[in-house]
This record gives structure tokens, C-alpha cells and sequence, in this order.
């Protein structure tokens, strides 16, 4: 009988054990390629990659595994090494690329091969598809709507918009958005003049910007210095003018080349003032402590786009078919920086906060 009861006991032992076993086996860390273009001179990318990193410092017990992808200078080059990013056993990806990086990218996410979440390109051709491709920021058409309002509401009536032609997929439809909503509203005239922001060439602008206008809008992203430049040079024409730049300018980099324009700068954002939101300083004042140097605000996307990952595997969810259903059946998705709730396509809805008392946001 003894011999019988301490069998058993042994029996459930190792059957223990190997369930223990296989639950540990099955709760493993799983690759996440973070995705982010390569800018020379420039920190955008480990900006990226280091927010990812951060994460899994911070919750050593994450079955998240973040592995940086190497950055890309041109869109064909971000096709090449996410697809063989894929082949080489990666189901999952964030993405910090602009938007002409990530239209590239578009056909490695349309199956349940690989899932994409999307912390930076807001470009329409996302909007509205069934495919494994969320998207954590909203796209061109809200944020240019938003933006829009904003300038009906601001004094004058003659604007001058300065749009970057080297991420057409981006500026082109932002243009379409915001010009026609300023129009629909009424009182101001636009003269739209397009050139390529990283190449630019003050002698080609300032015959431009010496016309008559009561306000610049600089249609521009992907955090280019030169942005603050063709600011400065503005501001020196037209002094008192408000300046407006997209939310993909919330960078230290582009705001110090700004100089005096600083104080004349408006700009748009998802996300609310480090002064008005403390876990979104506190998180700016770990990141920068921790790496050593001040990030872009992409980084608040990065890291919302961790967390949904961290909460699906945490649950079991191991697939791209598993996680796209998890992230469309849970209607709010808690995160430390904010919620995220998706639509049936993958897409959010986000109130746009305007800056414009950034000498104390740089502080």
C-alpha cells in the first residue's frame, strides 16, 4: 500500500514538474524587431530601439524580447531587411519608419505571416484595411483636421505653407486634408510652396517667405533639424508671425536649431506637455537618464506599442492571428502612458494638444 501511495506521489511529481516544464517552455520571450530609419548624424533610431530596450529593463520577467533590425536609409532598403527579418523567425515588429519607409513595408503585413505595430507613419493608406498592421498614432487626416482648426482660430488671413516633397506619402494627402478643411472653415488664403526640407537651400525660400503672410505652416516630419532652420529664417523675415509644425518636430534637435523662432512656434501634439502629463515627464527623465541624451517623442509610441505586445503574450497569445484578435476584441488597452483602443481596422482616435510655450518644454 505504501509502495502503492508514495508510486502515485512520484507519478504526480514528474507529471508536475514536466506541466511546470512545458508552461515555462510555452511563457518564453518573444522576438519583437523594432524598425526605425537611419538618419547619419542623427539619434532618431536609437531613440527607437533604446525604448524598446527600456521596457524590458524595467520588467526583467517580460516575455517581450526586443532585437533591433538594422536602420535603413532608403524605403527599398527597409523592404529588404524586414522581409528578411521575417524569414529569419521574427513574427512580430514596431515600427518608427516615416511614412514613405513604412508604404514599402506595407505588403509584409498583410497575411498572418508577420504583425506590425506602427508608432510613427500616420499616412492614409494604413487607414481603413483589414491587415496585421496597427497603428498607435492617428493618421494624417485627423492630425491635419486638428491642425486646421487650430489656424482658423488664430489671427490673419494669409499663410504660407512650406511642405517637405521628400515624404510624399505623408505631406501630399496631409496637404489635401488640411487645405481642404482650412477652406471649408473660410477666412484664410494659402500659398502652398513644396521643397525638400533635408536639402534646404535658403536662397530658393526667402525670396518666397518675403511675401506678405501672416503665418508659416512647415507640412514636414521625421524630426529633420533642418525644419528649425527654415523656421529661423521665417522668423527673421516676419518676426511676429506664428510658426506651425507638425507633430513629427517634437524633438530637441529640431526645436535648438529654431533659435529666436522658438518663442513664435506652435506645435501640434498627441501627446500632452511633459508640464501637464507626469508619467509621460517621468517617463521622458528615465529614458534620459538611463541613455544619456534627450529623445524624440516617438518614443511615448514605442513604448505603448511594447506594452500591447508584453500584455498579449503575457495572456498566451503567440501568433499574429492570435495577438490581432486580442488587440481588436479588447475594447481599451491599459498603458503607462495613456490608453490605446483600436477600431475594427487597427486605427485610434487622438486628441491634439498645441504647444507653444516650448522654451519651458525643453527645460
Amino acid at each position: 500500500m505504501k509502495k502503492t501511495v508514495w508510486l502515485v506521489l512520484a507519478v504526480l511529481a514528474v507529471t508536475s514538474a514536466l506541466l511546470w516544464w512545458l508552461r515555462h517552455q510555452a511563457a518564453g520571450p518573444v522576438p519583437v524587431g523594432i524598425l526605425a530609419w537611419r538618419i547619419p548624424g542623427e539619434m532618431t533610431g536609437s531613440s527607437v530601439v533604446n525604448a524598446g530596450v527600456l521596457f524590458p529593463e524595467e520588467h526583467p520577467d517580460s516575455p517581450v524580447a526586443v532585437v533591433a533590425v538594422e536602420g535603413q536609409e532608403t524605403p527599398g532598403q527597409s523592404a529588404v531587411s524586414t522581409a528578411a527579418a521575417i524569414e529569419g523567425g521574427i513574427d512580430f515588429f514596431i515600427t518608427a519608419y516615416p511614412s514613405s519607409f513604412a508604404v514599402a513595408t506595407r505588403h509584409l503585413f498583410q497575411g498572418p505571416e508577420a504583425l506590425a505595430i506602427v508608432a510613427a507613419s500616420t499616412t492614409p493608406e494604413f487607414t481603413g484595411k483589414d491587415d496585421f498592421i496597427f497603428r498607435v498614432v492617428a493618421d494624417a487626416e485627423q492630425e491635419q483636421r486638428a491642425i486646421a482648426r487650430h489656424i482658423h482660430a488664430m489671427p490673419g488671413d494669409r499663410l504660407l505653407v512650406v511642405q517637405d516633397d521628400g515624404n510624399a506619402p505623408y505631406t501630399d494627402p496631409a496637404f489635401q486634408t488640411f487645405s481642404a478643411e482650412l477652406s471649408a472653415l473660410g477666412k484664410w488664403h494659402v500659398v502652398r510652396r513644396k521643397s525638400r526640407i533635408s536639402a534646404f537651400r535658403p536662397d530658393e525660400l526667402e525670396p518666397v517667405m518675403a511675401g506678405a503672410y501672416d503665418m508659416l505652416y512647415i507640412l514636414a516630419g521625421s524630426y529633420q533639424p533642418a525644419i528649425g532652420t527654415v523656421a529661423q529664417l521665417f522668423h527673421h523675415l516676419h518676426p511676429r508671425a506664428p510658426i506651425v509644425l507638425t507633430p513629427w518636430a517634437r524633438s530637441r534637435t529640431v526645436l535648438g536649431t529654431a533659435g529666436p523662432a522658438l518663442s513664435r512656434i506652435v506645435l501640434p501634439s498627441p501627446y500632452p506637455s511633459r508640464h501637464e502629463s507626469r508619467v509621460i515627464d517621468d517617463y521622458y527623465e528615465r529614458f534620459q537618464t538611463r541613455f544619456g541624451f534627450a529623445p524624440y517623442s516617438t518614443i511615448i509610441g514605442v513604448r505603448q506599442a511594447v506594452e500591447l505586445f508584453n500584455q498579449a503574450f503575457a495572456k498566451g497569445h503567440r501568433t499574429p492571428e492570435q495577438v490581432k484578435e486580442y488587440l481588436l476584441t479588447t475594447p481599451v488597452h491599459r498603458t503607462s502612458l495613456g490608453p490605446v483602443a483600436f477600431d475594427r481596422f487597427g486605427d485610434v482616435k487622438q486628441t491634439f494638444h498645441f504647444l507653444d510655450d516650448l522654451e519651458r518644454e525643453l527645460q
